[in-house]
């Protein structure tokens, strides 16, 4: 059995829920190692689990988003609620008990409540449609909250003091309270319910995380055997929380992303001793570790892309329109007007040519740039194209055909923002090359070109990107227009790429990687008994 221990935790309340309601966006994509591990386990057939540590009440919601099954997983709050065994019902606004002569106001985003004119209530949603909270006012101030369970109950209430959390009751079933969080500047204890005291080993803990620890020590005791296999997303929240498990379970962490600083010698070495390996999403962090401690003092690692790798190319490069895609939160400083002016002068020599411009905020500092440097394109374009009548007698209806060039070059430019790996899948299904030239480039990115057989340029290699196989690293920017014109015009290059994508997906397809996991600790025990 694999245990997968999740990083889904949240930037403020470090232990509480992620979820935010429908109208709320987050910069941050909630995707990573352990959602891809799960994917690549679960259509092979083998035995996995998923533990979710912190408060997570649409955990449920977010595993059928990504395409998880959730039946295996253990949720810690759950299981210190109560909540284990919760049939999901549809609850409605007509389901709750409103005072007589509340006023209903709708919004596109929430639901006001008013009472006698004053702000009664605030009911906001979850992108499953799903009330998410609601929100109790009194003297036009924040009284209390009710935190929703994505299966249709209130799981827990937080109660507020001049505008302040001041505690939180975490409810069973039935609406009666379990523990109490206090959430103040100066107080962070937990307290039980007397009436519930016999499920819990003390009746005050110092902190919410006293009390996690708790219970996850009691769970990995009961459940596992000596033949499982726990592998921790690491993450400086939690991997002290598993530092005794190592002692009796197999255990592996996976580095991702900048969630895990290389940085501090004692610590690495702290959480990989005793492991049977460890795993990675680039080797550039393999080289980090190298040359902080050592290979010497290295575990064996796997390198697995942190990302859904299954190919997802459908329609072949010709039935694609020729769209580029340009990755501009990466793209340095100093080459910005130099991509951009390259990629419009090809606009509007080859009209059918597209640009898709991908962000992760449209009211960014460079998305605002772009759209301003469009314009001061087009008006220097359309003031040489002046001064050249001037010189050379050119007719005014040529000058007219290059303000129309200008307004049909706009319409072949579009700016797109993304929130997920399965969102980020949709908008390259019309793409037919890839550009980032970060130092990193974005792994999201590289790996979902990967997935649909795009052809790519970087300026910097990677593990994902290989030379004259799936895409071109350049050395000199001067020859991007050819680079980009080779892959939009050039068939042979684009079934190359899909070729070579084809060859990176089989090991994930026939599950290699479970086997070699679960022969790495094969001879891990076959080594403790010599």
């Amino acid at each position: 059995m694999f245990y997968f221990v999740p990083s889904w935790y949240c930037q403020g309340r470090k232990w509480y829920s992620t979820a935010l309601p429908f109208y709320c966006s987050s910069n941050q994509i909630m995707f990573d190692d352990t959602m891809n591990l799960l994917q690549m386990f679960q259509p092979a057939g083998k035995d996995s689990s998923i533990l979710v540590l912190n408060y997570s009440p649409h955990i449920r919601s977010h595993c059928y988003q990504e395409k998880i099954e959730p039946a295996g997983m253990w949720n810690l709050f759950d299981n210190l609620q109560g909540l284990t065994d919760v049939l999901p019902r549809k609850l409605g606004l007509d389901d709750l008990k409103w005072p007589q002569g509340a006023e209903f106001f709708y919004t596109p985003f929430l639901v006001d409540v008013y009472l006698n004119q004053n702000h009664y209530a605030q009911i906001n949603f979850f992108q499953t449609g799903n009330i998410f909270d609601i929100i109790y006012f009194k003297n036009n101030q924040m009284d209390h909250r009710l935190v929703f369970d994505d299966r249709g109950i209130v799981s827990s209430v937080i109660y507020f003091e001049n505008n302040q959390p001041d505690h939180q009751d975490y409810l069973n079933p039935q609406g009666q309270w379990q523990f109490r969080e206090f959430l103040t500047r100066d107080n962070h204890q937990v307290f039980v319910n007397p009436e519930v005291q016999e499920a819990f080993a003390k009746d005050v803990y110092s902190d919410i995380e006293e009390l996690i620890k708790e219970k996850l020590d009691q769970y990995l005791s009961s459940a596992l055997t000596r033949d499982d296999m726990l592998i921790v997303s690491a993450n400086p929240q939690h991997n002290h929380l598993f530092h005794n498990a190592k002692r009796h379970y197999n255990l592996a962490f996976s580095f991702f992303g900048e969630r895990y600083p290389i940085e501090d010698k004692e610590k690495i070495l702290g959480d990989l001793q005793g492991t049977p390996f460890f795993i990675v999403d680039s080797f550039s962090k393999v080289q980090k570790m190298d040359e902080l401690i050592g290979k010497a003092q290295l575990p064996p690692y796997y390198e697995v892309a942190p990302y859904d790798i299954r190919l997802q190319a459908e329609e072949s490069q010709q039935e694609k329109p020729a769209t580029v895609y340009v990755n501009v939160d990466t793209l340095p400083q100093e080459h910005l007007q130099t991509v951009f002016r390259t990629i419009f002068d090809m606009m509007l020599e080859k009209e059918w040519m597209k640009l898709l411009i991908g962000t992760q905020s449209l009211e960014s500092e460079r998305a605002v740039f772009i759209r301003q440097f469009l314009k001061e394109y087009l008006s220097y374009q359309l003031g040489s194209e002046e001064k050249a009548q001037i010189h050379e007698d050119i007719k005014p209806k040529e000058s007219k055909a290059l303000l129309e060039r200008g307004k049909i070059l706009r319409e072949r430019m579009e700016i797109k923002t993304h929130r997920s790996s399965t969102e980020l899948a949709k908008i390259l299904k019309e793409v037919r090359v890839l550009l980032d030239l970060g130092n990193p480039a974005d792994m999201l990115l590289q790996i979902a070109g990967l997935s649909g057989g795009i052809p790519q340029i970087n300026l910097y290699s990677s593990s994902y990107v290989k030379h004259a196989e799936n895409g071109s690293i350049i050395t000199d920017i001067s020859i991007l227009k050819n680079v980009i014109l080779y892959y939009l015009t050039d068939i042979e290059s684009a079934y190359k790429c899909k070729a070579h994508s084809l060859s990176r997906m089989e090991q994930y397809k026939r599950g290699e990687i479970v086997e070699m996991w679960k022969n790495s600790i094969k001879e891990l025990r076959e080594n403790e008994r010599d």
